[in-house]
């Protein structure tokens, strides 16, 4: 028994246990900030929109190699130096046998390996196996991810240690310059908080027994007598001045990175800009408990402060615009009066005239390409919310159905809407229809069109979003105007380098061909937060789907929404770029920033998914409008419904479900229920078309079965190999393929014979 109490004293008493016991004590921030990438990459945190392959299958210049890995781990090896910098220097001063080693830092690094040594193992277990899953085995390509991973981090790692404590660096130089500086003799409070630690170090010595020497050798520490209060102090003055400059280093390397996060060769994957944030954040944290001791609190209420007037400054702030609106001219009136106005009953009429002649000049192209006899189907294209899942999902539906209809499909189209990524996918199909017709794409089966919408998107938004904490504002000159180059921009512009074919396009190019046509009409219907209603974004006029109608004589039915090219057509409402007019649609909140356009008040736009995510209420109001012109012009409507999940979503079984997911249960329940309540309002809807509309319907649902799938995509902006190929796969399921087989045989020529 006592031989056993030795050996259990021994090892608590050892110095790995007993850096780990002042964690656990009071550095409990540092630890937080090893559990969150943990949380990510082990899948407890952010699992469903693909938080894990930020880390576990990061994309590099538009690919996932050993350099994007490498990548990902040099910033995971910066993360462990700050991490052990900043450990070393808050608790160094209680553990003084180290200053007596060769090489102090390395023996407190070496020593502190059981929360670090956790997270790597955890990462290397989930990334080989994650590696190897997707490979069908350890095969080689699984080693030299591996390895990039390892090398990067190992690499940077001993790079930083060994060029913070060399005698001869920069970093040596100017870090004992500023040390000078923050303990001179005009710094007394720095002094005065470097004694009184040097002084809590000796009055409460942490015990340590016996310590690690490398490689796995235990040495005994050495019993001498208590250290002297200026030896202490000598000993904490060291490494403050060149913690700082890497501090300063680092937000320089930030900053500057986010000034040309234009340049391709810059954008590194997102899971190394969250590192490198956490590693900065982890350095001034520590800094603030260092020097600021009880005031603690009180220091970060004044940086919270200060971050607020920040953002408050027009000259440091930005402001989130749309482009190619202008708002240098008076805002738009932005009032009921007004709404009124652009809704009154001339407009309304010269509308639905409008529409009526661009759906006669649609039946004139069919005819003359099918038939001077021949009846088109009327087919509705709507598109659920879901990321670049979606937006990746919609478009190789469209892209099948294309090529199972040799192009009739899209001839037959009359009008596109739905949310966010669905209408990535669905403009994205409608522009390379379109430039086929025109002799510019030979065949839309090329995969090169499934590779670029599956593009990631998140790389440059999510560095571009740490960045802009440290820039001030900046400036970009459209169309001799000026707008604030935020992560809106930035989005924009990386979505153009992905869909080549959206590059420039502006709102009002596609007018001509809707009225015309030759295109179906796309609304985009964003959700307004003032009001809690949509905006109808078209090129063609759309007033009709803003209208109130007269219910009773007593009780009038609400607005549907705001038109955006009437409310703003004096502030250039036909120079919207469409890549913005898609991301105003897909605005989902922390990820993009919600836009404010020029109006008085200043209407504040995101989701389209916050009232309709499928689009079928806009659908329904547009064929309700023109029941009688399609009834009488066409052999029936047929509504294609492509959506990112089941329609009947599986029972759950909450009965496992651990402790964190039974306190998340309210919120990821209630969330449910609140995207089922919607779908069914949805279904309620499409039940009493047949009580109002006389002609043949049918509803055709394209579904991405992602809730009994064993490797579902997540909801993200980003998509690995592992979750495109599922994608893709998803289109051969026999729900779909069925689906498939109807939606092509209603181009028979005895297809519609039963209109019961």
């Amino acid at each position: 028994m006592n031989k056993l109490r030795d050996i259990l004293t021994a090892v608590y008493f050892s110095f790995p246990i007993q850096i780990l016991a002042r964690q656990i004590q009071r550095r409990k921030t540092l630890i937080t900030f090893w559990l969150v990438p943990l949380g990510f990459i082990t899948g407890a945190i952010g699992k469903s929109v693909g938080g894990a392959h930020l880390f576990l299958d990061p994309e590099y210049l538009g690919k996932e190699n050993f350099w994007s890995v490498f990548i990902v781990g040099s910033a995971l090896g910066a993360f462990l130096f700050a991490y052990m910098i900043t450990l070393y220097i808050n608790e160094s001063y209680n553990f003084h046998f180290i200053a007596r080693s060769r090489s102090p830092f390395y023996t407190f690094a070496y020593n502190n390996f059981i929360i670090p040594g956790i997270l790597l193992f955890a990462y290397f277990a989930c990334f080989i196996e994650y590696h190897a899953g997707v490979a069908g085995g350890f095969t080689w390509s699984v080693v030299e991810k591996t390895v990039g991973l390892f090398m990067g981090m190992g690499l940077i790692f001993l790079i930083s240690a060994t060029y913070f404590f060399a005698n001869r660096s920069l970093i040596q130089r100017y870090g004992k310059k500023i040390e000078e500086g923050i303990t001179g003799k005009n710094n007394r409070h720095n002094r005065w908080v470097i004694i009184g630690k040097a002084r809590e170090g000796i009055r409460n010595p942490q015990r340590t027994d016996n310590y690690l020497v490398f490689p796995f050798r235990i040495k005994t520490v050495e019993q001498t007598s208590g250290p002297e209060l200026h030896n202490v102090v000598s000993f904490l003055h060291q490494h403050h001045g060149k913690l700082l400059l890497m501090q300063i280093l680092t937000f320089l390397l930030i900053a500057g990175l986010g000034l040309v996060e234009g340049n391709r060769y810059f954008q590194i994957p997102a899971g190394a800009s969250f590192l490198l944030f956490f590693s900065l954040m982890m350095m001034i944290i520590g800094a603030i408990t260092f020097w600021v001791r009880k005031s603690g609190f009180l220091t970060m209420l004044i940086l919270l402060g200060t971050f607020f007037i920040y953002d408050q400054v027009d000259f440091l702030s930005e402001k989130n615009q749309a482009f190619g609106l202008n708002y240098e001219v008076m805002p738009a009136d932005y009032s009921r009066e007004n709404l009124e106005k652009i809704t009154s009953q001339e407009i309304y009429d010269a509308d639905r005239a409008a529409t009526l002649a661009m759906l006669e000049q649609w039946k004139a192209h069919y005819q003359k390409k099918y038939g001077t006899y021949s009846k088109p189907k009327a087919i509705f294209v709507t598109a659920s919310g879901g990321g670049l899942r979606s937006a990746f999902w919609t478009f190789r539906s469209m892209q099948y159905l294309d090529s199972l209809t040799s192009g009739r499909f899209y001839d037959e189209i009359r009008l596109m809407t739905g949310a966010s990524g669905g209408m990535f996918g669905l403009t994205y199909y409608r522009e390379l229809a379109f430039n086929r017709s025109q002799g510019e794409v030979i065949s839309l089966k090329d995969r090169k069109y499934q590779e670029n919408i599956a593009k990631d998107l998140l790389n440059r938004i999510f560095f571009k979003m740490y960045a802009d904490v440290f820039l001030p504002n900046r400036k970009i000159k459209i169309d001799d105007r000026w707008y604030d180059r935020e992560t809106g921009y930035s989005f924009d512009q990386q979505l153009s380098i992905n869909l080549p074919e959206l590059k420039n396009r502006r709102l009002g190019a596609y007018s001509e061909m809707e009225a015309a046509g030759i295109i179906p009409p796309v609304i985009l219907t964003p959700t307004i937060l003032n009001q809690g209603k949509k905006l109808y974004i078209s090129a063609s006029p759309v007033s009709f789907l803003t209208r109130t109608n007269h219910i009773t004589d007593r009780h009038v039915s609400k607005a549907g929404g705001v038109e955006f090219r009437r409310l703003f057509a004096d502030q250039g409402a036909d120079s919207l770029f469409m890549t913005t007019a898609l991301r105003m649609n897909a605005t989902f909140p922390y990820v993009l920033p919600i836009v404010e356009l020029p109006s008085h008040p200043a209407m504040e736009v995101m989701d389209a998914g916050a009232i309709d995510n499928y689009g079928t209420q806009t659908s329904l109001r547009y064929l309700f409008e023109f029941k009688d012109w399609f009834a009488a012009n066409t052999e029936g409507v047929i509504f294609v419904q492509i959506r990112d999940n089941e329609r009947e979503d599986p029972i759950k079984d909450k009965s496992s479900t651990g402790i964190t997911g039974k306190l998340m249960a309210p919120v990821g329940g209630g969330y449910y229920s609140m995207s089922e309540s919607k779908d069914m309002s949805n279904d309620y809807l499409m039940e009493f078309v047949r009580e109002w509309y006389d002609g043949y319907v049918e509803v055709v649902p394209i579904q991405y079965f992602r809730e009994t799938n064993t490797n579902p995509a997540s909801l993200s902006l980003h998509l690995t190999q592992r979750e495109k190929e599922n994608i893709r796969k998803g289109i051969f399921t026999q729900q779909n393929q069925e689906a498939f087989r109807m939606l092509s045989a209603l181009f028979e020529n005895d297809l519609l014979a039963d209109k019961k």
